[in-house]
């Protein structure tokens, strides 16, 4: 199990997004509001891949995209570079997915055949479910993946968090996702940033579930009438072995930064290939816990995190 991964700030909001075919603006992208989607004219590769510019070489550690419409057979790619024509690059998830066997192939070949290797595009919604988890009559029982209609349903999101930070100006993202039923793809915010990961982990104890604003009133005659809300996740996990440069380096200064209205980006556990989605999610902190010191060097402090909808 991998320490919590926390990121913050979100550094797209100054840059420039550019690229692929759009009936609601690609610009869309930089407002928190998720419900403000981009979405494409069509499915089509070329109208669905676009760029991001921020200006310089920036830190990144982490890529997301959140609420999205991917179909459960769609793909996806992303490419970091600092070569505006993407010719080189220091990071391929197609790459990192399956790196090749031939270590004298290029990038640039690569790139200009990615026909030929069209498997090796992350899919956008991996083994959600193990056997166990799973009836033997399911339909998903050999596959494990999540169904069309749950996936509607399903609070989604597209990460990447990249092995090693990268200095770099240009992300680039693509999808392979031509047979999406709606017959378009949409998403709400993107995010880029890098993380802090906790040399020891959270302690024992933490919870993490779901929370809903759903109302419930009742006639005389005592039915029940709902007022449905979202769900969202909630995380509550305490950090107790903080030395000194973690929790005034770190978490003081991000609680400085994100207070309790910016972006936090959480991932649980990113080698949990299975709950990676479950457990991973965009949010804010729901309010600055103070720091605590216990004995001589070691601080403590507790977070909660509410998912953003």
């Amino acid at each position: 199990m991998a320490n919590v991964l926390l990121a913050h700030p979100n550094i797209v909001d100054a840059a420039t997004l550019s690229g692929g075919s759009w009936q609601a603006p690609l610009n869309n992208l930089l407002d928190r509001r998720l419900a403000k989607l981009a979405r494409t004219t069509s499915a089509a590769r070329a109208h669905t891949t676009f760029d991001v510019d921020l200006g310089v070489g920036k830190l990144l550690t982490v890529v997301a995209l959140v609420r999205h419409n991917v179909s459960t057979q769609g793909r996806w790619r992303v490419r970091i570079t600092n070569d505006a024509t993407f010719k080189t690059v220091l990071y391929d998830s197609a790459l990192e997915n399956d790196p090749p066997t031939d270590a004298t192939m290029t990038l640039e070949f690569r790139t200009e055949t990615y026909r030929l290797w069209e498997s090796e595009w992350p899919i956008a919604w991996p083994t959600f479910y193990t056997p166990v988890a799973l009836d033997w009559e399911a339909d998903n029982f050999w596959s494990g993946s999540i169904s069309e209609a749950i996936r509607k349903e399903y609070p989604s999101l597209l990460l990447v968090v990249l092995p090693s930070p990268i200095s770099a100006r240009y992300v680039r993202f693509e999808f392979d996702d031509t047979t999406n039923p709606d017959g378009y793809l949409e998403f709400g915010r993107v995010f880029l940033g890098s993380t802090w990961q906790p040399v020891k982990n959270a302690a024992y104890g933490a919870t993490f579930g779901w929370e809903t604003d759903t109302t419930v009133r009742r006639s005389l005659g005592g039915t029940p009438y709902f007022d449905p809300k979202p769900v969202r996740r909630v995380h509550h996990f305490e950090l107790d072995s903080l030395n000194k440069d973690e929790a005034l380096g770190r978490v003081f200064e991000m609680q400085r930064s994100a207070g309790v209205h910016k972006e936090v980006l959480v991932v649980w556990d990113k080698d949990d290939p299975i709950n990676l989605i479950r457990q991973s999610y965009l949010a804010r902190l729901r309010q600055l816990n103070p720091l605590a010191m216990p004995f001589f060097n070691n601080y403590t402090t507790t977070f909660e995190t509410e998912e953003a909808t």
